[in-house]
């Protein structure tokens, strides 16, 4: 993800946060990025584990400079700031889910829990049913007929009344110009095209009433609504070493060369751009005029993401 030199970027495990990092060692709010004339620094929000740059803890709700290259700890996960240039993220609050989900999907996958996507029936004549949406890209019929997946006995609903088709984006529904039409929440679905599910949403086809469970976005959730958990004060959370490029985003690794983390953990980068006058990574000016922008950029990479404090949240 990027941002614009004007935003002030949240790092945090609440859902409102920019950088968005699904453990319980991280606060809600966590720390801020911004940049300071020339520099940027890094302030921290009264945290529950701190915040530091490197071995040094900043003090709550003070700030330190923090330059390219430099590794800054939020609760257990550790962050490179890396100088390098990036097109400005435009959904940042979409960019910055699925980079969440992607770490809670490599934890819940380590203890083989089921990440499917089902379509439930909560209310009416068939209530109890499920319907699994298993294949990515696949069609699901849902109404009277009998090659239906989701066959339902009620008596308002078409033979094939709507689809379902499950996409990496989430679940694509479509009206098949039925009388009585679909309702998602309070709006009908149009009959001439698809309209993206929403777990939030309940979905009324007759008397039948549906419901999206997404196993993915509700451990997020369950994740976010946890306490924070205190780190012992002898517990040395250790960052994986390994030589970065920094102005090469094709050399991501260089002595393990892939995205996979160390121990089979996640990880998080963090890199920035650097603002008017600042020092690039070689030590050279880079000669930026004052309508440059500040990008910061989250990605899935090689620093360590303690993958046993999200099993212990998912389990159970």
């Amino acid at each position: 993800m990027t941002f614009d030199s004007t935003q002030r970027v949240v790092i945090g495990r609440g859902a409102g946060s920019d950088v968005r990092l699904p453990d319980a060692s991280v606060s809600l709010r966590h720390a801020t990025l911004r940049a300071q004339g020339s520099d940027f620094i890094v302030f921290d929000e009264g945290s529950t584990n701190g915040t530091f740059v490197g071995k040094v803890r900043i003090a709550p709700r003070t700030s330190r400079i923090v330059r390219s290259g430099d590794l800054v700890r939020v609760g257990r996960i550790w962050l490179e700031l890396r100088i390098d240039q990036s097109p400005v993220t435009r959904d940042v609050a979409a960019a910055t889910r699925d980079m969440a989900l992607a770490l809670v999907s490599q934890a819940m996958r380590a203890r083989g829990a089921d990440m499917t996507l089902k379509v439930h029936v909560v209310e009416g004549r068939d209530q109890g049913a499920t319907l699994a949406l298993v294949e990515e890209g696949r069609s699901y019929l849902a109404g009277r007929g009998p090659d239906c997946h989701l066959p339902l006995a009620d008596p308002d609903v078409s033979r094939e009344h709507v689809r379902f088709a499950r996409q990496a984006n989430g679940v694509l529904v479509r009206d098949l110009g039925t009388k009585n039409g679909t309702w998602i929440g309070d709006a009908r679905a149009p009959a001439d095209g698809d309209i993206v599910w929403k777990p939030v949403h309940m979905i009324r086809i007759g008397r039948t009433v549906l419901a999206l469970e997404e196993p993915l976005g509700d451990a997020l959730a369950n994740i976010e609504a946890v306490p924070d958990e205190a780190l012992p004060p002898n517990e040395d959370v250790v960052p994986l070493q390994a030589e970065v490029a920094l102005g090469d985003p094709s050399r991501q690794l260089s002595q393990h060369g892939s995205l996979d983390a160390l121990d089979g953990r996640p990880a998080a980068r963090l890199a920035a751009l650097p603002g008017p006058d600042a020092t690039s990574a070689t030590g050279r000016r880079s000669g930026w005029s004052a309508a440059d922008v500040l990008v910061m950029t989250a990605a899935l990479g090689v620093l360590a993401l303690s993958l046993a404090g999200l099993v212990w949240l998912l389990r159970g």
